[in-house]
């Protein structure tokens, strides 16, 4: 048992484990009010409601909606203007101030200028999620390229590579950790920002941040509660998946 305690997977536990056993000790002797945290039963009846799952696995599906169509367009303008970046020094002295300029407005302050450009609509969510996504694609993949060692360069023109032959046999696959590694973090941050959009942009559209938001307005402490737990697991779930993309990608390395 000391043996199981001791393993680096179980540490992780303490912390939840004390917090449940905090909630089931607050919610038992009525330390705080059923409006604050509501009892173990009443959470697991209301996730049995087949009314309030049906709301909050649509409002999921919304949000991954969102989160597919922003990051998507971000990753696809971020690898486009990172590589444009770390090829071109001249292109970079042109765009390169411009761009960290940008980057270092807080990514919620573009909100009430996306909101009167694009409405409060979909459409203005999608921006949004995209917005967030596309920082770190471009900073990873500018990185990844800017630091490909000197001497696979050397290889290359010994070889008698031309451009195109350099950029997808070396350059490439050389920042290819940095790239992968900048993708991690844009989709986590999209599913921020696909939250984070629907609590701020507009709370009656549908997704799981707006079922949140309305749960809150209807004092249903149940649904806001299940809300929260849901989202927080398909962060945890995506961070778990997508730590595993690098490991199986470049197990190479390892080998």
């Amino acid at each position: 048992m000391d043996r199981l305690f001791h393993h680096f997977r179980w540490r992780g536990f303490v912390l939840p484990l004390a917090f449940l056993a905090f909630w089931w000790l607050a919610t038992t002797y009525h330390w705080v009010s059923s409006s604050v945290l509501v009892p173990f039963g009443q959470l697991y009846q209301s996730a049995l409601d087949p009314e309030v799952s049906r709301s909050l696995f649509v409002g999921l599906e919304a949000s991954f909606t969102r989160l597919l169509e922003g990051s998507a367009l971000g990753i696809s303008l971020g690898l486009v203007l990172g590589v444009g970046l770390g090829l071109s020094r001249t292109f970079d002295r042109m765009i390169g101030p411009s761009f960290h300029a940008a980057r270092q407005v807080a990514i919620f302050a573009w909100i009430p200028l996306l909101t009167a450009w694009f409405g409060n609509g979909d459409i203005c969510k999608v921006v949004f999620v995209a917005l967030a996504a596309f920082y770190p694609v471009v900073m990873g993949t500018y990185e990844g390229i800017r630091s490909v060692p000197i001497q696979y360069l050397e290889v290359g023109r010994v070889l008698c590579f031309s451009r195109v032959r350099m950029l997808r046999r070396i350059i490439l696959p050389s920042a290819a950790p940095s790239i992968v590694t900048a993708l991690q973090l844009s989709l986590i941050f999209s599913w921020f920002a696909a939250i984070g959009a629907e609590y701020v942009i507009g709370k009656m559209s549908n997704g799981i941040g707006s079922v949140v938001m309305a749960a809150q307005d209807n004092l249903r402490p149940d649904i806001l509660l299940l809300g929260v737990i849901l989202i927080s697991l398909v962060g945890i779930l995506m961070n778990k998946i997508l730590r595993q993309i690098p490991r199986y990608l470049f197990r190479w390395r390892d080998a």
